[in-house]
């Protein structure tokens, strides 16, 4: 599997050669949500931990050095050093872990994400461009869109609620969660002041966020629905009242089979006690207070115990997770928190802080805009909340690259002469 990986590795990065850095790191924009399945298959076929999708790990890093490189002024944005920071944080914390690859492996996903997001600060110089990043951002969802009908199609108990449509991904929640980022690209684009669609790209646009939200259903990820709601009351109150029309079909959602089921099964399995089977909420809810209650014993310091270490320490203080196995947090805090320490967690909160104020500052020129990439970075950090998101590889390089295309907007990078042939060429 590492020749491989190797293999793979050197075909992609003498194509980025060919083609440029810009188009490559396009390419792999548009291509990778679409490959998150076959990926997983291979390397369960070759029986390894690592597998090829390590090949476009590596090159996404390697395309933001030479983007970084050629155009150092990147780094010293607000949002690329709040980024570093907390980069910084996490290898800090692999000094203390208890399961260094494991660790590895989690330092360089969270490499991968700020490569995602310094890149599209190269990508970007004009509004045009800017436009061009967020197509492809919506374009990479058409495979997996049309793989969820395929999906359906063989496997029809997905439309009475029985099974949880995944598309192209390797778990529904994933595919949830990147489907209320591409619902919030397509608002983005039908408000920005920045980008000029045409009525036809509009309604076109409109008539597939209503097809995106009835695979949403199907994935009955009940995270993934409130932050979707979240984002479309606080885009149809503030912004767009027409989208109020979305919120108004809400009881329609109650019909469709799965959903009521879903969201009635909140109802049972509530109390802690015994062998009683818990709903997934309360499971989490109790998860959480066996850990803090831990670590309140056991307090874990200024860097935590060691990035990619919860899931060795979990089994010695809840019993629930099942005899040999290790969960994970199921909450990004308590996660960064428990791993990271407090720096961790500090490093975390200025890195979004940082985004939103980058943000706060766009919307003087385009509040609409703006006001939809808050409203996804609310979604984004309510899904945090209840979910491992840092392990979501494909989700995160879409949120970033599309949250650092709109940061770009908003700063003007003056590339020294010679280093223009980063934004022409590549």
């Amino acid at each position: 599997m590492t020749a491989l990986i190797l293999v793979i590795t050197g075909i992609l990065l003498l194509l980025t050669r060919i083609i440029g850095v810009r188009h490559m790191m396009l390419v792999v924009m548009l291509a990778r949500p679409s490959c998150d399945r076959a990926l997983e298959w291979l390397k369960a076929d070759f029986g390894q931990q690592s597998g090829p999708g390590a090949a476009f790990n590596a090159l996404v890093i390697a395309m933001a050095v030479v983007a970084i490189a050629q155009g150092p002024e990147i780094i010293l944005s607000g949002p690329c050093l709040a980024w570093a920071g907390f980069l910084l944080a996490a290898a800090a914390s692999l000094f203390y872990t208890p399961d260094p690859i494991a660790g590895s492996r989690a330092l360089l996903s969270l490499i991968t994400y700020a490569a995602v997001f310094a890149s599209s600060y190269a990508l970007v110089r004009s509004s045009r461009q800017a436009a061009h990043c967020l197509a492809i951002a919506l374009g990479s969802s058409l495979v997996p869109s049309i793989a969820a009908l395929i999906e359906i199609a063989l496997q029809p108990a997905i439309l009475s609620g029985q099974q949880r449509l995944q598309g192209t991904f390797t778990h529904p929640n994933i595919y949830a969660f990147y489907i209320v980022g591409v619902e919030s690209v397509i608002i983005y684009l039908n408000c920005s002041a920045n980008i000029a669609v045409s009525a036809f790209v509009r309604r076109a646009t409109f008539i597939y966020a209503g097809y995106l939200l009835l695979l949403l259903l199907l994935t009955q990820t009940r995270s993934a629905w409130l932050a979707m709601l979240l984002i479309v009351i606080g885009h149809s109150v503030v912004v767009d009242r027409r989208w109020l029309v979305v919120t108004l079909a809400l009881p329609v959602a109650l019909f469709i089979p799965g959903v009521a089921e879903r969201l009635a099964d909140l109802q049972s399995g509530t109390i802690d006690a015994g062998f009683e089977q818990l709903n997934s909420l309360a499971w989490r809810e109790a998860l959480w207070k066996s850990t803090l209650e831990w670590l309140a014993a056991n307090p874990q310091g200024f860097i935590g115990y060691g990035l990619g270490g919860y899931k060795s320490y979990v089994p010695l203080f809840f019993s629930r997770s099942g005899e040999g196995i290790a969960v994970g947090a199921h909450n990004t805090f308590l996660q960064i928190y428990f791993e990271m320490g407090i720096l961790g967690l500090t490093s975390f909160a200025v890195l979004m802080s940082t985004i939103v104020f980058r943000l706060f500052l766009l919307s003087a020129r385009d509040f609409k805009g703006s006001f939809t990439m808050l409203m996804m970075c609310v979604g984004y950090l309510l899904v945090a909340y209840s979910d491992n998101l840092l392990d979501y590889l494909q989700f995160q390089w879409f949120f970033w690259f599309t949250l650092g295309t709109v940061c770009a907007l908003g700063r003007k990078i003056a590339y020294p002469s010679p280093h223009r042939k980063l934004a022409e060429a590549g």
